[in-house]
């Protein structure tokens, strides 16, 4: 593997995926003991590294089903039946064989096969064409029953599932899938996303369908010890030996141990030194990183109402423990009222995050340098 896809911005695949050892180890048990597990994490964490690498351990079939881009409850049925039919094609065998017990279990969805060549291909058909919510529960009941026949387990990983919220009616959908995830023993269920605050509403509201249904695994920033041992071994391969720890430990100050901030610095680091590099190569990195992302977090920035900006820069510049104290409302020209509720938005939006020991803080590095005006004079 070249070194530079050692530090991958999208999905990190085998040399390049860092520690998660307890996260993996975890979801794989749940996979093999048909727990469903949803995975919590804010953006640019690696919940789908983490998914993915725990699948491939596994060594079970699965579909990945994205409903980024739905926009209607007709996409979102459509998308579980697609992913469905490629967990029997992959978990039955011979398709034409399994139709006698795919026409048994439906009463809503009838089987169509199609030929190219020798080669048979399935495609589910409601007959009740506007039940989206029958549809999606009697299609994953149906994979399950044709797993149990087998005696064989599948896994479907369901991402960015916060958009069912968005789009479900009256939690209709969200209903279909807890219908069908309390009948299941063979199919394992891996539920993500990319807002947590609407996650953490459907799986942790008592009023929602699909509170209690899963095993949680929530991702933190990987520890400062587990990049220095993957970090090294890098520097080793490459150089010959290893960082200095003041360089080390300027990566991790300026990155804040954000798993993708992490990576892009060091990409950039790997990428412009041809010798070992020091702390003014990773400044300078690090100016390369927010450079090339300054106007579009500018952009984000310009979205978000005048409160919440003055909070975020606030934050950014300013030890905070209490964010409605007087010294704060003084300072920003707010009420508490309005400071409690511009911070209870951003922490909505994965923008900052309150630690115990550390006050309130900005998630992404990036933007905590752009707040800070660090390259106002570039």
């Amino acid at each position: 593997m070249n070194i530079r896809q050692l530090f991958p911005l999208g999905k990190a695949y085998g040399e390049a995926f860092c520690n998660r050892e307890s996260e993996t180890e975890q979801l794989v048990g749940n996979i093999k003991s048909c727990k469903h597990t949803l995975i919590i994490a804010p953006r640019r964490y690696g919940k789908s590294s983490l998914a993915e690498r725990a699948i491939e351990k596994s060594n079970i079939n699965y579909a990945k089903i994205n409903f980024h881009l739905c926009t209607s409850e007709e996409e979102i049925a459509q998308l579980v039946l697609d992913g469905v039919i490629r967990l029997i094609g992959k978990s039955t065998g011979n398709i034409e064989k399994a139709m006698i017990s795919i026409k048994k279990y439906l009463n809503n969805l009838e089987p169509h096969l199609s030929f190219a060549g020798e080669v048979a291909s399935l495609k589910l058909v409601s007959r009740k064409k506007e039940n989206y919510s029958v549809i999606i529960s009697e299609a994953l009941l149906l994979l399950e029953k044709l797993l149990a026949e087998k005696e064989k387990r599948a896994i479907l990983f369901l991402d960015e599932f916060q958009e069912i919220a968005q789009i479900g009616k009256n939690g209709g959908i969200e209903g279909a899938f807890r219908t069908a995830a309390q009948e299941m023993n063979y199919l394992s269920l891996i539920f993500s996303g990319s807002i947590r605050s609407l996650l953490l509403s459907m799986f942790e509201n008592e009023n929602r369908p699909l509170y209690k249904l899963c095993r949680k695994i929530k991702l933190e920033r990987i520890s400062g010890a587990s990049y220095e041992k993957h970090i090294q071994n890098i520097s080793l391969k490459t150089w010959g030996k290893k960082l200095d720890d003041d360089v080390f430990n300027k990566m991790m100050e300026l990155s804040n141990r954000h798993p993708y901030y992490v990576n892009y610095l060091a990409d950039c680091i790997w990428e412009k030194c041809r010798i070992i590099p020091v702390i003014s190569d990773v400044i300078s990195a690090w100016q390369d990183v927010v450079k090339e992302e300054w106007s579009d977090a500018l952009k984000e920035l310009s979205s978000l109402p005048i409160g919440q900006r003055r909070l975020l820069k606030y934050i950014a510049n300013h030890y905070v423990e209490n964010i409605q104290s007087q010294e704060t409302c003084a300072a920003l020209s707010m009420a508490a009222s309005s400071i409690a509720t511009a911070a209870h938005a951003l922490i909505e939006k994965d923008y900052i995050e309150q630690d115990s020991f550390h006050g309130f803080k900005i998630i992404n590095p990036l933007l905590l340098t752009v707040l800070r005006g660090v390259l106002d004079d570039r």
